[in-house]
């Protein structure tokens, strides 16, 4: 007998709680793999449902991958599900790299619950459509598949720009650099602005992805605090002056992993400074169009009048992260440095992909898609929130994220150095270790990233529960 929980007067459907709740035992481990499952009538007995709605449950989750049917024999946990190998090298080393091999690791687990990677959910992606775009370029196909241009397909430069437009930032197609994602722009940009042993400013915490890119280049992080406004003028002023940085790493909106934005004040205000002091910015609003509440505020881009800003952004969060798609507008004096850097990086990306994706942008398909998911991820949001709120014990605090897929959490040093992070994994629960982002010794409390995109209201209700009944009972 499973003993599912079910609430009747719930909005989710309850094949949906079923399924959740099986994925749950899978997770802690009360339904180990190759455990049995009851047949359809007998379940559906025990939880006076129908039978269509327990096959309805099977069948996602056998979709899924978590359990498997075996003719004349019955339904059984996937024999797929196992523990994370925690003595290997999941949950060791506690550095941005680590912590990002880690994530890329459990992303691949099945029987675990990760909250860890700010990613899209998969269940969303218009696959279809987006296929019927790239199948309309079968008579083009010799011409695409060959070597394309290193600054990006013409037609999707276009529709960048067209995109730039609605953001009141001003570009030609000649101007705009397609990128393998966003990452790719984010090294391009640093190889044109720096040299091993200088030093960046950066947000403090910021993405751990582009800290990976200043260690493997020979750069040192520079960490400038965040208050409610956005990085602290006084501290920024005065890494500004004293230590004469390459340049600024910055997420005004919908900030990784805070899930906040800038103030129109404090962008004004940086703008200023970086310009007394000679500093390029890189601007990275790849969650720019992740808006739950307001229209997110002017890029620093769009109110740049000194052509310091590179800004940054894709379609990894916004559509389909495996398409690898981004793209980059630097000031017009650095242009021709980016496309040498890039032609020595990879010669040029997929034309298939770049003008099957131009098409898709060009008839509207994803602001129609915007629309679909928004709704979506604004409720997981909200879910995550409300979970929060509901479960965790006094003394743990964490962001109100006004857009993008994550929040930042906030406790006393309960635990010691990552024993929370391996408690979570060793109960096949996943976030991302607040170690990844040290940058500042003087910090006193700990941290974690909790992402909200990729699951369901249930999956993240179920996270946050768990987490909450670590910390307290630790």
């Amino acid at each position: 007998m499973l003993s599912l929980q079910l609430n009747r007067h719930e909005t989710r459907s309850l094949y949906q709680q079923i399924a959740e709740e099986i994925k749950t035992r899978i997770s802690d481990g009360r339904l180990p793999a190759g455990a049995r499952l009851p047949t359809v009538r007998k379940l559906a007995e025990e939880l006076q449902v129908t039978r269509l709605t327990i096959q309805s449950a099977y069948a996602e989750l056998q979709a899924d991958g978590w359990i498997e049917g075996i003719v004349g024999r019955g339904t059984f946990v996937s024999n797929d599900v196992k523990p994370v190998a925690l003595h290997d090298s999941v949950g060791v080393a506690l550095t941005s790299e680590g912590i990002l091999s880690d994530i890329l690791t459990i992303n691949r687990v099945l029987g675990m619950r990760s909250m860890a990677i700010a990613e899209p959910d998969a269940a969303l992606f218009p696959i279809d459509e987006f296929w019927g775009y790239l199948t309309r370029l079968r008579p083009k196909a010799a011409d695409l598949l060959g070597y394309g241009d290193s600054q990006g397909d013409p037609d999707l430069r276009i529709e960048v720009v067209r995109e730039l437009q609605e953001l009141e930032i001003d570009g030609n197609p000649s101007d705009v650099v397609i990128t393998n994602g966003v990452m790719q722009g984010l090294n391009l940009v640093t190889q044109a602005l720096s040299r091993p042993g200088g030093t960046v400013i950066v947000e403090q915490p910021t993405f751990i992805g582009y800290l990976n890119i200043l260690k493997s280049q020979g750069l040192q992080p520079l960490p400038v605090h965040l208050d409610e406004e956005g990085p602290r003028l006084d501290e920024f002023e005065a890494l500004a002056a004293r230590e004469r940085p390459a340049f600024f790493y910055a997420i005004p909106n919908f900030h990784n992993p805070t899930g906040r934005s800038w103030s129109m004040q404090r962008r004004h205000d940086i703008l200023q400074i970086a310009g007394q002091y000679g500093l390029p910015i890189l601007e990275d609003d790849i969650y720019g169009r992740i808006a739950y509440d307001t229209s997110p505020a002017p890029t620093l881009k769009s109110l740049d009048r000194d052509d310091r800003v590179f800004y940054m952004s894709g379609y990894s969060k916004v559509f389909m992260p495996g398409l690898r798609l981004g793209y980059l507008l630097p000031p017009r004096a650095f242009r021709e440095q980016i496309l040498m850097l890039r032609r020595s990086a990879d010669v040029c990306g997929s034309g298939v992909t770049q003008r099957g994706l131009a098409h898709f942008l060009r008839d509207n398909g994803l602001k129609r898609h915007l629309r679909r998911v928004l709704p979506i991820y604004r409720q997981r949001r909200d879910t995550i929130l409300q979970s929060l709120r509901r479960e965790m014990p006094p003394g743990v605090s964490w962001t109100e994220p006004e857009g993008g897929f994550s929040t930042w959490l906030t406790l006393p040093r309960f635990f010691g150095r990552g024993e929370l992070y391996r408690r979570a994994l060793k109960q096949r629960f996943a976030f991302t270790a607040g170690e990844a982002y040290d940058m500042d010794d003087a910090d006193e409390l700990d941290h974690l990233r909790l992402c909200y995109g990729n699951q369901r209201p249930e999956g993240i209700e179920a996270g946050v529960k768990l987490l909450a009944q670590l910390i307290s009972n630790h």
